[in-house]
């Protein structure tokens, strides 16, 4: 027998109806597009990497106007260290709520801000002023390691390294890595840790700095996370570092001596006992090398710190989200419970 189940709801004297099947329609779609406004962040940062080789993006996130150590921000800019090829277009994103530039020169630095000091551009680039949501360009023809900075914010600073016929870098088996940030996914699929290096191709006797994410791959977002980090080559530990991100972001820097296969290990993610693996080969440098210089590199603002606050107020953008699903799924089980109990109102 098949159960008629009517299509009314009254909510005023007039007869302005709304059907069971479009209200849960309606609640439907205010979850979905709630989900996706609390996750877009996320997502621009999925997408951001998967640009064309020929055009590297970098990021201007949310927070990078603030100079304190408790911004949102992880980094002043995603990267902050950019290895290219002559003739490679760098395109920045702008993720920010407020305007920035990017400006060739030296940056000011925090201890500007008490000093006035309001960075020193050098006159090769300048975006003006970058709108929140907008993007800008610029080629680099010559190679070379370029500073640059914001001079609205001009503690925030960034590097662009430009190398001339650079080869693809490899891991230890010899295979080409083509896109960085390198993901790994614990055994257990409960983390996610996103490594790059730069510059991607490593020589012996120049600086290179390791930057890491790490995310929870339930609920997909960075967290804060205990680390033990190891650089291994040829069989020695080389070095080994024990701390925790800053929701989310970590860097270290290192110079190899010697060339032949490495091994980037993170252990201990989260204090899960779970651990993910990475690698590649150091190259001799020899005399004809054409990669930039990372001297001056260590003069990097640091990666922001961030309060653990933080991993608190979180669940908070989902909680709303959750509550309307939970309340969808309801209505949905007393339709299917009680079809008897409905009738066509006259």
């Amino acid at each position: 027998m098949k159960t008629k189940i009517t299509k009314r709801k009254t909510w005023s004297g007039d007869e302005k109806t709304m059907s069971g099947n479009q209200f849960y329609t309606s609640s439907l779609c205010f979850t979905i597009a709630l989900l996706v406004l609390v996750a877009s962040p996320v997502l621009l940062q999925i997408i951001a990497p998967q640009a064309s080789a020929t055009v590297q993006i970098v990021t201007i996130p949310y927070g990078a106007f603030d100079p304190n150590f408790n911004t949102a921000a992880p980094q002043w800019y995603l990267p902050s260290a950019t290895t290219i090829q002559v003739n490679q277009t760098v395109t920045w994103v702008n993720q920010d709520t407020e305007g920035h530039t990017i400006t060739s020169g030296k940056a000011g630095g925090r201890e500007g801000l008490i000093q006035n000091n309001m960075g020193q551009p050098s006159g090769l680039f300048d975006s003006g002023t970058i709108k929140p949501g907008k993007t800008w360009s610029y080629t680099f023809t010559k190679p070379g390691q370029y500073e640059y900075f914001c001079t609205i914010h001009p503690w925030m600073d960034g590097y662009i390294i430009v190398n001339e016929n650079q080869p693809d870098p490899t891991d230890a088996d010899g295979k080409k890595l083509t896109q960085f940030p390198l993901v790994r996914l614990t055994p257990d699929r409960r983390y996610e840790a996103d490594l790059t290096w730069e510059p991607h191709y490593i020589m012996t006797g120049h600086k290179t700095i390791f930057v890491f994410q790490f995310y929870d791959n339930v609920m997909p977002h960075p967290i804060p996370a205990h680390y033990v980090f190891t650089i291994t080559q040829n069989g020695k530990e080389l070095f080994k570092s024990e701390d925790r991100t800053q929701f989310g972001g970590g860097y270290n820097y290192f110079r190899f001596d010697e060339p032949g296969p490495a091994i980037f290990r993170f252990d201990d993610i989260d204090n899960s006992g779970q651990s993910v693996q990475y690698s590649t080969i150091v190259e001799q440098m020899n005399s004809s090398s054409n990669v930039g210089n990372m001297a001056g590199m260590d003069d990097m603002v640091q990666p922001a710190r961030n309060m653990v606050l933080q991993d608190y107020l979180i669940p908070l953008f989902f909680t709303p989200a959750l509550i309307t699903a939970g309340v969808v799924v309801l209505l949905v089980k007393i339709r299917k419970k009680k079809p008897q109990e409905r009738k066509y109102i006259q």
